[in-house]
């Protein structure tokens, strides 16, 4: 299989993905922007739901390259944290909150896996937050804990129908939280 023109289908997906979401999407609509018919799509993909998975792993894989480029850095942990959780919503950004909204209603199975990955940045957090307490730069609290409290609340609060039900963006909610998290356990030495 041509591994350049599974890149272009997946790329292409994901710009009709953003304008569409992924239940008004067609694979008549994919194959005509790809110059190409539904059966040559179906040599890389078994359907639509595959080409959505694929969209998603290249949205993770792009976060995890992120998250290990901060992790190799040095510096002051809570603007690593909050750099990086940025640099996480710039990715999200690229996906229309509908395509979320889509896949989280119609497509249970590949949500969970969006959710496992999100549980899965645990280590990362936690571990800048113990270095912000090492250095004095945040409250005396359990760094697990805040870890999987900040996980929990992502994973709650982040989720396409809760933002679209309140009326807000998906960014405006991630922004909120990431400030609400991180200036919440900063000690402020304003004295």
């Amino acid at each position: 299989m041509d591994e350049a023109m599974r890149i272009r289908i997946v790329q292409t997906a994901t710009d009709l993905f953003h304008k569409k979401g992924y239940r008004s999407m067609t694979l008549s609509e994919l194959s005509a922007q790809l110059g190409m018919s539904k059966k040559t799509l179906y040599v890389y993909f078994s359907g639509k739901e595959q080409i959505a998975a694929a969209v998603l792993e290249n949205t993770m894989a792009a976060i995890s390259a992120r998250i290990e480029e901060s992790m190799r850095q040095a510096g002051d942990p809570l603007h690593l944290l909050r750099d990086t959780l940025y640099g996480v919503k710039q990715e999200l950004v690229k996906l229309n909150p509908l395509f979320l909204e889509d896949i989280q209603k119609y497509i249970p199975e590949l949500w969970e896996r969006i959710e496992a990955f999100r549980a899965g940045q645990l280590t990362f957090i936690e571990k800048l937050l113990v270095q912000a307490q090492q250095a004095g730069l945040i409250r005396n609290v359990d760094p697990r804990v805040a870890a999987v409290l900040m996980s929990e609340i992502v994973q709650t609060f982040l989720r396409p129908d809760f933002a679209s039900k309140h009326g807000f963006t998906t960014i405006d909610v991630a922004e909120t939280l990431l400030v609400m998290f991180t200036e919440g356990l900063r000690i402020h030495n304003d004295h």
